[in-house]
C-alpha cells in the first residue's frame, strides 16, 4: 500500500494542534493517550523548531529529536514507534513528512550537503 506522504501537512499547524479524527477520539478518552500525544507533539515541535539551529545547544535538541524520531525501538513505551502505534499512526508516514518537510525548508547549503 503506498503511503500519501504529499497530503502530510507537517507544518506544524494542522497536524499538531488537530489531531487525526481517530487519534482525537483516544485522546479524549484516554487520558494516558493524552499523555503520549503530547510527548509526540513536544518531540515533533522539537525537531522542527531546531532543525536550522545554528547554536550548539539548539543542534544537540535537533539531534536528540531526529534520533528519537528515527529510533526504531518498540520496547520503550515513550519511543516514537510505540507512541505511533499506541495512537493509530504510521511512523514511517510521519517521518517520511518530516523528512519532506526538512527538504523544502532547509537552506540550499545544508540540502547539498545532506
Amino acid at each position: 500500500m503506498e503511503l500519501e506522504t504529499d497530503r502530510l501537512d507537517i507544518s506544524g499547524v494542522s497536524f499538531l494542534s488537530a489531531p487525526p479524527p481517530q487519534v482525537a477520539e483516544r485522546i479524549r478518552r484516554q487520558p494516558e493517550c493524552r499523555l503520549l500525544w503530547a510527548v509526540l507533539e513536544d518531540g515533533i515541535k522539537t525537531y522542527m523548531k531546531y532543525a536550522a539551529a545554528k547554536s550548539r545547544r539548539g543542534k544537540r535538541l535537533f539531534a536528540e529529536a531526529e534520533r528519537w524520531i528515527v529510533e526504531d525501538d518498540p520496547t520503550w513505551l515513550c519511543s516514537f514507534v510505540s507512541i505511533c502505534h499506541v495512537l493509530g499512526l504510521e511512523p514511517d508516514y510521519l517521518r517520511t513528512g518530516l523528512k519532506r518537510w526538512r527538504t523544502r525548508t532547509s537552506p540550499p547549503e545544508l540540502q547539498r550537503a545532506a
